[in-house]
């Protein structure tokens, strides 16, 4: 492990959850004060071969990155996390745990949050009564090593929200008194991504893609999406499909599946 990654950096004692819980012994928690990327951090110890189930979190980024290269606020106050995985399931499938992540947080925020809606918006963001909490992104490690990963990266807004932002944005403290604890959020998201990733890797995407579609974002609303040529179209969002991609109808009702892509919620 390269010296300059554990820079500032320590293993952690991490402490109890507020209902008590504490992590699985199979999990390794590096924490730093501040770092660019818990990504990019990660991705360096996925090179030189660490543990699965190594997670780096960080108080404060520097340059924390969502999808499409955006940049991700990165206040004191919230979680940023970067979780390395090995799955023992085929490849191809590695794309549905953008979709488990997503679940995983949003069952986290209800431990949280009560009375409020908490939805899921394809493919990896959280929403609290339609505005954004949290956002996920999954990157591939995949340096000619025998055992590819993939990094699971989870920003969540607890007790603050970006300031400038294109979407409405919202945290946890929005929604309830008293002070929450950062460490409290972290050991309870990294128990339910357990329970989900277990049941996904024993028995498929189906509970998975139960669960999502319980939460799913304007489920039957319209939807733009953008091809890489700039031109756009209009559909209704009719869910996802057992790959994780999203199910989208024309005006003729002819159906589409897209695995990736810019998908604007209208």
């Amino acid at each position: 492990m390269a010296k300059s990654l554990l820079t500032n950096a320590r293993k952690s004692d991490v402490p109890r959850s507020s209902d008590g819980k504490r992590l699985p012994d199979f999990i390794n928690v590096i924490k730093k004060e501040c770092t660019g990327s818990t990504n990019e951090d990660m991705a360096l110890l996925a090179k030189q071969g660490v543990a699965p189930w190594t997670v780096v979190q960080a108080l404060v980024q520097t340059s924390g990155r969502g999808r499409h290269g955006k940049s991700w606020d990165s206040q004191i106050g919230n979680l940023f996390m970067s979780l390395l995985l090995r799955p023992n399931v085929n490849r191809m499938r590695w794309g549905e745990l953008s979709l488990l992540s997503a679940v995983a947080v949003a069952s986290t925020l209800s431990d949280y949050v009560d009375n409020q809606i908490i939805e899921v918006k394809w493919p990896n963001d959280v929403l609290i009564n339609g505005k954004k909490i949290a956002g996920i992104l999954l990157e591939v490690a995949d340096f000619n090593v025998e055992e590819p990963s993939v990094i699971v990266g989870v920003g969540v807004n607890i007790s603050k929200t970006p300031e400038k932002f294109e979407y409405p944005v919202t945290c946890i403290n929005d929604y309830k008194t008293g002070h929450t604890s950062v460490d409290s959020v972290f050991i309870s998201l990294l128990h339910h991504f357990v329970y989900w990733f277990h049941i996904w890797e024993d028995n498929g995407f189906g509970a998975i893609k139960d669960e999502w579609m319980r939460r799913a974002f304007k489920l039957g609303g319209s939807v733009s999406v953008e091809n890489k040529n700039g031109l756009k179209a209009e559909y209704k969002f009719r869910g996802i499909d057992m790959d994780g991609s999203i199910l989208l109808d024309d005006k003729k009702g002819k159906r589409s599946r897209i695995r990736s892509g810019t998908v604007r919620f209208l």
